[in-house]
């Protein structure tokens, strides 16, 4: 595979964007360190496991492994499907939603609240809509809420009041030591920011090219087990989260230019995952293809620790879905954000995503919501 040159930024930062040298660059913690305190302006502490190299990074994500491992992910299935169900119910039931905020916000905020054993804050997850961050009118951001949020789980789990997964974070130790306070709220944050936003923009794009494509509906209605398939050709094509920093600890040059030490690099992801050298067509949406070695979660020591419950959320939702509301098209008021992804322009954040349902089965006509 030939090597393609980074893209260097306005600010003299390089992005590494060929497939081969992005998952290279991930492996290489010794070289391309993850101590990068990203959102500097909504956060002043890392986030935890992802900002910090082995060995610690092992320390912090075993803290995290009971919650988030596969074994405790598929427990969540039943309660998963149910969530699901009602929400795609409700499209049925009422014809016409406006998906972002109707369907895959409440999806992934439910999903998270029961999966960290506080379904009674589905509803107030939900309120924070598309980002787990504050945009506020001036276009800044901000991270109050979500640190406001964070503290009060965590006083509650060191008071003892409570058994999820933040009364697990609040109790851990590491080599026998309590965490600090400021480790606890890096752990949290993680789990809540990263495990949401990301999935919430899979399901609209998913939901947003099955809307213009009705023999794909058809296919993976009558083919449930076609969807695993899709779902990684959706996570690669949207590319959720399109890079993330690293810091070159030693001067270092490759295919894609050099660095010197100290400088940061980005792990252009969502470059990668369009990646034309590695991908045939990589701007068409291919539910069947394979191979598909993409980089939505990551890779090397710090892939995504959320990897199993993405997967196992899109997937139930979009079964549901398919079996609720077989035929919808996409409403007028689309409105997302594109990001150009090498030569492929991506809409990788949607802010409204009305559909309309054309055919609605019919025992699920007389379905009014609650």
């Amino acid at each position: 595979m030939t090597n393609r040159v980074g893209v260097r930024n306005l600010a003299g930062v390089v992005e590494i964007t060929s497939l081969s040298e992005v998952r290279a660059a991930a492996k290489d913690w010794q070289r391309f360190s993850s101590r990068v305190q990203g959102d500097p302006d909504v956060r002043d502490y890392p986030q935890l496991p992802l900002e910090v190299d082995p060995p610690e990074h092992g320390a912090y994500r075993a803290i995290l492994d009971p919650i988030l491992g596969r074994r405790a992910i598929a427990a969540l299935e039943p309660a998963m499907r149910a969530i699901g169900r009602d929400l795609a119910a409700r499209f049925a039931g009422r014809g016409r939603v406006e998906a972002v905020h109707d369907l895959a916000v409440p999806m992934v905020a439910t999903t998270i609240a029961t999966a960290f054993g506080r379904p009674q804050d589905a509803a107030e997850l939900t309120t924070w809509g598309i980002t787990s961050w504050e945009h506020l009118p001036d276009g800044s951001r901000s991270g109050a809420r979500l640190d406001a949020y964070v503290a009060r789980v965590l006083d509650g789990a060191v008071a003892g009041a409570t058994d999820d997964a933040f009364a697990r974070i609040a109790t851990a130790t590491i080599e026998g030591r309590p965490l600090t306070r400021l480790e606890q709220v890096g752990l949290a944050n993680l789990i809540l920011a990263g495990g949401r936003d990301t999935v919430i923009h899979v399901l609209c794009g998913a939901m947003w090219h099955l809307a213009g494509d009705p023999a794909a509906r058809e296919l993976l209605r009558n083919e449930p087990a076609r969807l695993q398939l899709a779902i990684e050709e959706y996570l690669r094509y949207f590319s959720p989260n399109t890079g993330m920093e690293r810091r070159a600890t030693v001067d270092v040059r490759g295919g894609w230019g050099s660095a010197r030490a100290g400088d940061i690099v980005i792990l252009g992801w969502g470059a990668a995952n369009h990646d034309p050298e590695a991908y045939a067509q990589p701007g068409e949406i291919r539910l069947d293809r394979r191979p598909n070695p993409h980089l939505a979660f990551g890779s090397g020591p710090h892939t995504c620790i959320g990897i199993h419950l993405a997967r196992l959320e899109v997937r139930i939702f979009l079964e549901e879905l398919l079996v609720a509301v077989p035929d919808w098209r996409l409403g007028d008021g689309v409105d997302a954000a594109i990001a150009r992804l090498v030569a492929d322009d991506v809409p990788t954040l949607f802010h409204s995503l009305p559909l309309v349902a054309e055919v609605v089965p019919r025992d699920l006509r007389t379905w009014s919501p609650a």
